[in-house]
């Protein structure tokens, strides 16, 4: 990230000293600016002979051209060439064309992001000693410098303005700032800003706001609130939506809603009126949040304030809810979209039709896809995707094939989620020489298999006991450089144990290891639960200590099978560590822990122990009244016969 230091003085550039490639051109500029009228004079017969005969001095002619130029340029549909002819006729014309002639042509090409020509062309006015730019022109040119990411070129093109004795306004500066944000000079984006305020140039709500989106885009919402606040406290301008809306927009997606939520109740007793950009920021919040009753109220809130719901209100609310399962209330909002005219997209529809898929309502996505065309929406790879992974779920195989062909007949062409869809499909239900052809297609096609990819492979292979096979998958996994993670051990670990193979599991657990991939809670109680069986505690101690120095906190059923084997083995103390352990890490303790630890206490004949694990138990509401009674009546039974004992 570039941390330039940028010093702007009224009425010296002094920030350009950070350029060196243009500090021979930025020394002189002050210099320059006192003597250019007499240079203009003194060499103006000198560049009228360069450039034009003394017939094309004429300005009649000039204004006609600057006429034609005007009417081009307002026409959209001015062409390169076209342009390149009249701002060679603008330039050679004398007297020189007025300014706003080259702007105009400097303006609709930079429209029609021809930025390249537009600095060509500065280049070639620059040489010309009668050419005088003025701010707009060079707003242009440094627009387009910061849409080609040469920022650091629009320093120098600033200079000319000092050069001419001319300031920049607040929408240079702006240009400026958006252009080092772009290019991720976040840094350097603030300490311009800063100085900006310190020489008191020009700076307005637009200024402010390009300051603040660009510190959100940077993940610096934080940062960006601060500044907000600061602007506002010290009342240097009256914030407006836009300042607002980036802010609102990043505290959503990183979840602080409550946040976000004050933030717009401040903007609204600020007298800031939002717009649909800020609702739509809100309602996709609180519905990633789940807090669909807050989303709907909004949505009414935007009618109430005449505000039109755009197609991505829509869209956050209608996927969030598919997601849920919740079809019925989309399908309910998604008839409402329609009657107030607004259009869904191809994300719309592919939210529906998940969930369609889902659930197996086949007739009923078959004819939203048909509504998609009724609509002018082509379904994109995430429609066929969905639909062909839910077919292939149900064993619908032939199908699914179908609807490859048609995907491609419509020239959408496969992407590795489909292929990898089609092969988990075909793995399950055994079809193994489909599967090599369809590795062949992918190979064919420069789709090259991915981790997911293997996954599924050596998945099928192991749940079909064919251990030697997915050993051969995974060794070919390693060869093409495609790095195995947690569900690729998961896969190995889970077919050794099935076997029996612990001294095989053990070695593919201490290879996850040693390649830095942290052991999960399902990884771990696979080798834990088959270690149990045969009673190998010590190794059962071995693997979970591993588990939790790698900063894994382990789930109840790990703790659960460590405490059942120490109580098998009437090991008490060690099964307490553990239990009070779990409560450390936060792990509550559920109705099997207790239960397991209070019958393994009786066993042993630690009765009073038992009786106080049961008082806590019963506390915690973790048994019903008939079970504690049970155990109760045990700990009694135990305690009457060890009294016996005792007496005989």
């Amino acid at each position: 990230m570039k941390t330039t230091k940028f010093i702007i003085n009224s009425g010296n550039p002094s920030l350009f000293r950070h350029f060196p490639s243009y500090a021979a051109a930025t020394a002189t500029a002050t210099a320059s600016s006192s003597s250019s009228s007499s240079s203009n004079n003194n060499n103006k017969n000198n560049s009228k002979n360069e450039y034009y005969d003394d017939d094309d001095y004429d300005s009649d002619s000039v204004a006609r051209l600057e006429k034609l130029v005007h009417q081009r340029c307002k026409s959209g549909n001015l062409r390169v060439n076209e342009a390149l002819g009249l701002f060679d006729s603008l330039i050679r014309k004398r007297p020189m064309p007025s300014i706003w002639a080259f702007n105009h042509l400097l303006g609709a090409l930079s429209n029609k992001d021809h930025c390249s020509t537009v600095v060509s062309m500065y280049r070639q006015m620059m040489r010309c000693l009668l050419f005088r730019p003025d701010v707009c022109t060079v707003n242009t040119v440094i627009k387009c410098l910061c849409l080609l990411k040469n920022v650091d070129l629009s320093f120098p093109v600033l200079a000319t303005l000092y050069k001419h004795g001319l300031r920049p306004n607040a929408h240079t500066l702006a240009t400026l700032l958006h252009g080092l944000c772009t290019e991720g000079s976040v840094v350097a984006a603030m300490e311009l800003f800063w100085e900006i305020l310190d020489k008191k140039h020009q700076c307005d709500e637009v200024t402010c706001a390009t300051i603040i989106n660009g510190l959100c885009k940077a993940g610096k919402t934080s940062e960006a609130l601060e500044l907000l606040t600061k602007i506002h406290d010290g009342k240097w301008i009256k914030p407006y939506v836009y300042c607002f809306s980036p802010i609102l927009d990043g505290l959503c997606k990183e979840g602080r809603m409550d946040e976000s939520l004050s933030l717009f109740h401040d903007m609204i007793k600020y007298g800031v009126v939002p717009d649909v950009v800020t609702y739509n920021s809100l309602i996709y919040g609180l519905c990633k949040s789940g807090r669909w009753e807050e989303a709907k109220r909004f949505l009414v809130g935007m009618h109430d304030a005449r505000i039109s719901p755009s197609v991505y209100t829509y869209n956050a609310l209608i996927d969030s809810l598919c997601k849920e399962e919740r079809y019925q209330e989309a399908e309910s909002l998604f008839g409402l979209m329609i009657k107030k005219g607004v259009r869904p997209d191809v994300v719309t529809f592919n939210s529906l039709f998940y969930v369609l898929c889902k659930v197996g309502r086949w007739e009923e996505a078959t004819q939203f896809l048909q509504n998609m065309l009724d609509c002018k929406t082509s379904a994109n790879i995430v429609t066929y995707n969905t639909m062909l992974d839910a077919l292939l779920k149900e064993g619908r195989t032939k199908e699914a094939l179908d609807l490859m062909k048609a995907m491609t007949e419509k020239r959408v062409m496969p992407d590795i989620i489909t292929y990898n869809s089609y092969i988990d499909g075909l793995c399950h239900s055994g079809q193994w020489k489909e599967v090599t052809k369809l590795l062949d297609k992918m190979q064919d096609e420069a789709i090259p298999p991915d981790v997911v990819t293997f996954n599924i492979l050596i998945d099928a292979f192991v749940k079909e006991g064919r251990m030697k096979e997915a050993l051969a998958v995974f060794g070919q996994m390693i060869r093409r450089d495609v790095r195995p993670n947690i569900v690729t051990y998961g896969s190995l670990l889970n077919g050794w144990c099935q076997l029996g193979q612990l001294e095989e599991a053990e070695r593919i657990f201490d290879m996850m290891v040693k390649q830095e991939i942290c052991p999960n809670t399902i990884t771990s109680n696979l080798l834990l639960d088959s270690h149990f069986e045969k009673r190998l505690m010590e190794k059962i101690q071995n693997l979970f200590d591993p588990i939790v120095q790698h900063g894994e906190v382990p789930d109840i059923i790990s703790y659960n099978t460590l405490i059942k084997g120490y109580c098998l083995l009437g090991e008490m103390d060690k099964a307490k560590t553990i239990f009070d352990q779990m409560e450390a890490k936060g792990v509550l303790p559920n109705f099997i822990t207790y239960y397991t630890i209070i019958k393994g206490y009786i066993k042993v004949k630690r009765n009073d122990v038992a009786l106080e694990l049961l008082k806590d138990m019963i506390y915690k509401g973790l048994v019903p009244e008939h079970v504690s009674q049970n155990i109760l009546e045990s700990i009694l039974d135990k305690s009457a016969a060890s009294v016996h004992s005792k007496k005989t």
